[in-house]
């Protein structure tokens, strides 16, 4: 599906290649002269990716960047080069010049690090952790790099008394977490606060999913399922599973490793802890694995309060067969992208978080104008002088 969302991307952008126009107005100060805006390239742009999504970040970034004329210098994460070495490759075959599109392979440091810091980037936009968003603010003062930032987030989804299918609300959520990447996406929904009247109807069929999801040659169509990237990250998962324990979230199904056919790869069971406090680790802090946390919530201003209580504010969802608690509920969270009984990006929307998920938004005509500068030009008419 990336592959196909990547497309989609492309598809998107390059129609904005003959629409970057900007505007004549009507001069305010009267006399005989033309007031103009021109939307111009950004210039360089170094283009960070993560591991976890090459396909779609690939897209997000290198196609609003080539639309508005930019040149990129593209680093991938050294734990996922080839696909991004190939869409290049793909790239170069359908005719970008050379010289437009640059790939540099290697480590954060010194290879992201340099990026950063030349003084000939012009443009940073960066996908990835919280701690290495920072970084690259601070690198960005001393020649006022312009900046994009996608960091991460601790999305809720709110499940309320009058969802139309609690059952269905809850496979969704637990579907995020678990199927596909294991939970290893920015956006999932790993808070699941639940009104307390359909609490255990909604853990009773997370879990059931949960017990469904199967692993193994990922070209099988009937693999659900991946591992985690890295043993590091195998361990950073199953460290704050024993977190969660030992401040007191009641474990309802996985938290191990899984053993047999599986012990020598990275992978996690399907992990779902109930009566979790909204204040706690597993509440507050971005796993990235298969790890869902449920809290009981009591009325749509205690959900609200919970749902915003976090340094994050990326995605949320919303269950509801009432539409105006929906929308009333989109509103008042301080999340970017907020969906209604269910959850999906579109190439054409803005994606991006409020808080400490990040800084500015990749889609639409956001991610055009953060690729580009606006110029304004003022030209007098026949013998008048500015």
């Amino acid at each position: 599906m990336s592959v196909e969302v990547a497309g989609d991307v492309f598809d998107h952008h390059a129609g904005w290649v003959d629409k970057l126009g900007g505007e004549t107005l009507t001069p305010y100060q009267g006399g005989d002269h033309l007031a103009m805006t021109f939307r111009e390239p950004v210039g360089v742009v170094a283009a960070i990716l993560p591991w976890n999504a090459p396909f779609l970040l690939f897209a997000q970034k290198i196609a609003p960047a080539l639309a508005t004329g930019c040149t990129v210098v593209l680093k991938p994460s050294e734990y996922c080069t080839f696909s991004v070495l190939r869409m290049v490759e793909l790239l170069v075959e359908a005719g970008v010049p050379a010289g437009v599109l640059n790939v540099v392979t290697g480590p954060g440091d010194p290879t992201g690090e340099r990026l950063i810091t030349h003084p000939d980037v012009d443009k940073v936009s960066f996908t990835g952790s919280r701690a290495v968003g920072g970084r690259i603010v601070e690198a960005s003062a001393s020649t006022m790099k312009r900046v994009s930032l996608e960091l991460g987030g601790k999305s809720p989804a709110v499940v309320f008394e009058d969802a139309a299918d609690v059952g269905l609300a809850a496979a969704t959520t637990i579907g995020a977490v678990t199927l596909g990447l294991s939970g290893q996406a920015c956006v999932a929904n790993t808070r699941a606060l639940v009104h307390r009247s359909v609490y255990d109807e909604f853990i009773a069929a997370a879990q059931g999913v949960a017990g469904m999801v199967s692993y193994g040659d990922p070209f099988d169509p009937a693999v659900m399922s991946a591992p985690l990237i890295n043993g590091k990250q195998l361990d950073r998962v199953l460290g704050y599973i024993e977190k969660g324990t030992a401040e007191g979230a009641r474990l309802v199904t996985g938290g191990e490793r899984l053993d047999g056919d599986y012990a020598n790869g990275n992978f996690v069971a399907p992990t779902i802890f109930a009566d979790v406090d909204n204040s706690s680790t597993l509440a507050q802090e971005e796993i990235f694995g298969p790890v869902l946390a449920v809290v009981p919530f009591d009325d749509e201003e205690e959900a609200v309060a919970m749902a915003n209580d976090t340094e994050y504010g990326l995605g949320a969802s919303v269950f509801s067969a009432n539409g105006a608690r929906s929308f009333r509920m989109a509103r008042r969270l301080r999340a970017g992208t907020v969906c209604i009984n269910g959850f999906q990006i579109e190439p054409h929307l803005p994606f991006g978080g409020f808080k400490q998920s990040g800084l500015g938004r990749e889609g639409g005509r956001s991610s055009i104008e953060a690729y580009t500068e606006l110029k304004t030009v003022l030209m007098p008419l026949g013998d008048e002088m500015m």
